[in-house]
């Protein structure tokens, strides 16, 4: 029988992480002689398609696409497109945003296998990464790495909708710089269509480009360490006083989650925290530099402050890692630019410390953050994965993987 965890499952992200440092270790080699780096990009392309594209099925949301997947119905079947967006007895379609109905419905009517689905997805996705990546990072394969160490395998393997969201704002962040409303909410419109959570973008429109004092920044980072290290609660309160006013399902809510550890558990100190605040001293106290290499102050005001959001919830809700979880990964994208800019701006000496740190923390991370058994790593090019077998898996396990979280 199979353990829970094992570092014998983390083997192949460590690997991809190695190839990937690799890729990073060529990019620098071919920078340096002054030569076109197409062919990295497009090898790393590769390698994220076919490591994620053709993934099995793996950790939890699978359970969820793959039985959405089965019960789309393909064009041809009227009645059944009909039933499929209008039939409201059904529980698990009500949960699911019509634009990624619409989706699905196109897919099915191509090919009936679920693992298409996972394919295009992975595509669209890396697609979109390399537009991202190409645009903003002055270093192409060191954002990648980010993408992989901060929330993008998650985001690969589990978060099908949230993905697209994302990947739709990151799109759009070119609008808030250019100010153009239209074109922003259009796509972060589409996005909603995708996953609700894109609600969360429709805000920062009006702030991202501006730049946040000093003071401010300092002064909240503070405050937040002070709460986190102190595991001062004051979410719950709030929370429980919205579910008295509000009353009802809402009053329901509000009790369940503060009352249930698997949500209103903080993290406590952690290595992660330790890694946050690192990062959050040293990307601030190299504003400056990587200002001037940016050389547009609502570019850098854009990722900066994204940054910010993404530290300020992490510190401030520290009492409920469902939420820290949730929402920090809407902002994390922040990490896979600024990272590149802070490499690139570094002395030569500093590089050498920051590669070699890079290596370590990034086997770490992999090694770490994939070693329970529904991140088993399979792949339809070499393996026959069963899903019947993932699903037996999945509910023997789940419980004791929560609960190790």
């Amino acid at each position: 029988m199979e353990p829970t965890f094992s570092f014998t499952y983390s083997i192949p992200y460590v690997i991809l992480f190695i190839v990937f440092f690799l890729l990073f270790l060529w990019e620098n080699r071919l920078r340096s002689k002054g030569d076109d780096i197409k062919i990295v990009r497009y090898a790393a392309m590769l390698v994220f398609f076919v490591f994620f594209g053709f993934r099995g099925y793996i950790d939890t949301d699978f359970a969820l696409y793959y039985s959405l997947y089965e019960n789309t119905p393909s064009l041809d079947n009227v009645r059944g497109v009909t039933d499929y967006f209008w039939n409201l007895d059904e529980d698990y379609l009500l949960k699911i945003e019509p634009g990624f109905k619409v989706f699905l419905v196109i897919l099915k009517t191509i090919s009936k296998d679920y693992f298409f689905l996972q394919i295009v997805s992975s595509l669209i996705d890396v697609l979109f990464l390399n537009y991202f990546f190409n645009k903003y990072s002055p270093h192409y394969i060191l954002a990648f790495i980010m993408f992989l160490i901060f929330g993008g395998i998650l985001l690969e393997v589990n978060l099908l909708r949230n993905s697209k969201a994302i990947f739709l704002f990151i799109y759009s962040l070119q609008f808030i710089r250019n100010r153009d409303p239209l074109k922003f909410y259009i796509c972060n419109l589409i996005g909603l269509f995708f996953h609700t959570s894109a609600i969360f973008f429709f805000p920062l429109y009006f702030f991202l480009h501006k730049k946040i004092p000093s003071f401010i920044v300092w002064g909240m980072f503070i405050l937040g360490c002070v709460l986190y290290l102190g595991q001062i609660k004051f979410v719950t309160p709030i929370v429980l006083f919205l579910g008295n006013i509000l009353g009802g399902a809402y009053f329901l809510m509000a009790k369940g989650y503060s009352g249930d550890s698997m949500y209103n558990t903080g993290y406590g100190i952690t290595f992660g925290f330790v890694e946050k605040i690192l990062s959050f001293i040293l990307i601030y106290a190299m504003y400056n530099k990587i200002g001037e290499k940016m050389k547009n102050e609502k570019l850098q005001n854009i990722f900066f402050n994204l940054f910010f959001i993404y530290s300020i919830i992490y510190l401030y809700l520290s009492e409920y890692s469902v939420l820290i979880d949730r929402l920090t990964t809407l902002f994390v994208l922040s990490y896979w630019i600024l990272y590149p800019l802070l490499y690139v701006v570094l002395k030569e000496v500093f590089k050498l410390v920051f590669t070699i740190i890079l290596f370590f923390f990034g086997t770490y991370k992999m090694y770490f953050s994939n070693c329970f058994i529904t991140r088993k790593y399979e792949n339809i090019l070499w393996d026959n994965p069963s899903v019947s077998r993932a699903y037996y898996i999945l509910g023997k396990h789940l419980d004791k993987i929560i609960g190790n979280k």
